[in-house]
């Protein structure tokens, strides 16, 4: 029987109750790991404490905490779904999807159970499979809006089930009000594939009406992020960085939602030499680690004997994580746009891709998407035609701060020649291509945006000119994108 270092223990919970008051990461996390060492007796605790760890980017921590619960006498169903969230929220689809197949089927609950493993079967490509699950969701508690959409989504709705939902749209009352913004999103993906364009755009309306009184956008917030992301020059490149030889390096992608990024993220991953991609979202932690992120954040964090090191090894060990290898991988995290600076001095040899769309087009698209768990679903046209203006913006200086190491694809000219772009591409990021890249639609690793299933089929000519139909309600983003 272990005997527990009471003096040690204590220090160590002190350590981590000091770090998350005053949200020290690095603190946080080396108390974290202290206690996963000690096996500390926290019960419940163990759960909220791999959430904030992973809120962190530490994923292997996490799982690690969350096998000392088990150990201390947790069901394995408890421990398995955690993990299986946090596994899904980290892009890591299969390892996430054989982990819920182990589950009980109404574990913690029937509809949370089903919505999971349906929602990552879409993810890996097998729409049949998930709407097996999401109709179980359904069917066990009629409201659940996100089952619905998803059941929209794997292609599996009747005329019987729109008219379910449009009865629960226009009387039902919500618990939760995402459920009835993700049913709205729904019914206008129904009323789109029926040809009603007024009736879709009507219920795409109410969606984003819904979450933005919820999640907010913030233009003036917008601007002060962009702003520090154009404060960045290619002197500072020069006066800070350091060349250095890493064992692995990001491909950064870069572009609006919606505008492509997933597809290129594809075409890349299936080539041999690169080990897949995904929505990494690190930046955060790159953020948190040097106290900011301008250039003169940066400055302060070297004056004060902090090492650029430090930080590229940081952003390599939480990747691996995530997408394990030796080789090159793709990072295409949403505003990768606000985060190209700090990335472009750790990584000064990275290749940077920025997909550009049709204004229109993209507008429509971002518009009309779910996106789960993001404030983007929320927005405006008015919100979108700010925030492609600041995107604009940050093209142009980025370009001239970059130069040659910025390849600006169209999504018209990628989709008319792709065979062109596929090459240009693949050789901007110095590899050689390969016939699978132009199969990519055929590749089995799993995908967890908003685009899992458009890359399961050939590259396709439908998103362009897609917001024509739809131009007489986009007036609002028309107006103030020219503006």
């Amino acid at each position: 029987m272990t005997v527990l270092d009471i003096n040690a223990l204590k220090i160590a919970a002190n350590a981590f109750k000091s770090a998350l008051h005053s949200q020290d990461r690095q603190a946080l996390i080396a108390a974290a790991r202290r206690l996963v060492e000690l096996e500390a007796p926290l019960g419940q605790q163990w759960q909220g404490l791999a959430q904030e760890v992973f809120r962190w980017g530490e994923l292997s921590l996490a799982l690690s905490a969350l096998n000392v619960w088990h150990r201390q006498g947790t069901p394995a169903s408890q421990v398995n779904y955690e993990k299986a969230v946090l596994l899904s929220l980290s892009g890591l689809t299969e390892r996430a999807a054989k982990v819920a197949e182990a589950l009980p089927p109404d574990f913690p609950t029937l509809v949370a159970n089903a919505y999971l493993r349906g929602s990552l079967a879409v993810g890996l490509g097998h729409p049949d499979v998930g709407e097996m699950h999401f109709r179980r969701a359904v069917n066990a508690r009629p409201d659940s809006g996100r089952s619905w959409l998803g059941l929209v989504q794997a292609g599996a709705v009747s005329d019987t089930d729109r008219q379910t939902m449009q009865r629960l749209a226009s009387g039902h009352t919500f618990e939760d009000r995402e459920d009835h913004a993700a049913l709205e999103s729904a019914l206008g993906l129904i009323e789109h594939g029926r040809g009603d364009y007024a009736a879709a755009f009507r219920h795409f309306e109410r969606s984003t009406h819904i979450v933005r009184g919820q999640r907010p956008y913030s233009a003036e917030d917008n601007a002060q992020s962009a702003a520090i992301a154009g404060s960045w020059t290619a002197t500072d490149f020069e006066q800070m960085g350091e060349r250095r030889v890493t064992s692995r390096s990001p491909i950064i992608v870069t572009g609006l939602p919606r505008s492509g990024t997933t597809l290129v993220q594809q075409i890349l991953s299936a080539h041999g030499s690169v080990d897949g991609g995904a929505e990494l979202g690190l930046a955060i932690q790159i953020e948190a680690m040097a106290g900011g992120f301008s250039p003169a954040d940066f400055r302060a964090y070297l004056a004060a004997g902090g090492e650029l090191g430090d930080l590229r090894d940081t952003y390599l060990r939480l990747a691996s994580e995530r997408i394990p290898g030796e080789g090159a991988f793709v990072d295409k995290s949403l505003n990768q746009s606000r985060s190209l600076g700090p990335y472009a001095l750790l990584f000064p040899e990275a290749p940077v891709i920025w997909l550009r769309r049709d204004p229109l087009d993209n507008a429509w698209s971002i518009f009309r998407t779910w996106l789960s768990r993001s404030a983007v679903s929320g927005w405006s046209l008015e919100d979108i035609a700010h925030h492609m203006k600041l995107e604009d913006a940050l093209f142009e200086h980025w370009s001239l701060e970059l130069g040659d190491r910025l390849l600006a694809v169209p999504y018209s000219d990628l989709v008319e020649r792709q065979e062109e772009w596929i090459d240009r591409i693949t050789r901007h990021c110095g590899l050689i291509p390969e016939p699978a890249q132009s199969q990519f639609h055929l590749g089995t690793r799993g995908v967890s945006t908003a685009s899992a299933m458009q890359v399961r089929e050939p590259i396709n000519r439908r998103g362009i000119g897609s917001a024509e139909r739809y131009r007489p309600f986009l007036k609002p983003f028309i107006d103030a994108y020219e503006a």
